[in-house]
């Protein structure tokens, strides 16, 4: 968008324009204004609908005290955000690459269906042996109703380790629940990761303790200081 702003500047032989001004250029040169998006791969619908409808009877168990419903997941963060909106052709569907960055915070998360939040950082990438941990943490929280943990099929939560851990929840009553491939739309918790990282953060983190400081305040404020409306 920048660079855009100043060749129109320089074809006009003036200090680049304000985005006000270019937008009409964009508009008359097909471009439209939209959010760029990560492409999935097709799914299994049947799989999908089967899954969202286990969901919601989890739902009406945890809200009836019968279970715990948490939703997992990991993410990164890193001291500048992808872009989330941008000017693609009309009619032309952009997608958009992460990009690599030496720091970064891992937050592991495990979301409570009534919004508490259990969460730990890492500034290194995450292991399967981080997601045992973290299970294993959640394991020993007091509890009178089996756990249920909604994870998506990531290679680091599965595999023979994963298995046998998992045998050893179940004893303690902590179950794992695999969503369908390609539908992050069933786990709560990614709502969580897109306010976070483009509605909460200020991104004024220049390096590692800082970017470490701002994601624990962040996860700390969740509840309070940040919410969201799941509604």
């Amino acid at each position: 968008m920048v660079a855009l702003l100043r060749h129109i500047g320089r074809q006009q032989e003036q200090a680049p324009i304000s985005e006000n001004i270019a937008v009409p250029y964009l508009k008359e040169m097909n471009f439209s204004y939209k959010r760029y998006r990560y492409g999935l791969k097709k799914r299994n619908q049947k799989a999908f609908e089967r899954a969202r409808s286990v969901i919601e009877e989890l739902g009406r168990l945890d809200h009836e005290h019968q279970c715990e419903l948490l939703y997992f997941d990991e993410s990164g963060f890193s001291p500048n955000p992808p872009m989330q909106y941008g000017w693609p052709w009309i009619g032309q569907t952009r997608s958009n690459e992460p990009l690599a960055h030496r720091q970064r915070v891992n937050v592991l998360g495990a979301l409570r269906h009534n919004e508490q939040l259990i969460w730990t950082t890492q500034q290194r990438p995450t292991r399967r042996e981080d997601v045992i941990a973290f299970f294993d943490q959640i394991a020993d929280l007091p509890h009178s109703v089996p756990r249920i943990v909604l994870l998506d099929n990531a290679a680091i939560h599965k595999g023979e380790e994963m298995e046998k851990h998992r045998r050893r929840w179940a004893k303690r009553g902590l179950h794992l629940y695999y969503l369908p491939p390609y539908s992050p739309e069933l786990n709560r918790i990614e709502i969580l990761w897109k306010h976070a990282k483009y509605f909460w953060r200020r991104c004024l983190a220049v390096n590692g303790a800082d970017l470490l400081n701002e994601i624990q305040s962040l996860m700390k404020g969740f509840g309070t200081e940040f919410t969201i409306n799941f509604a």
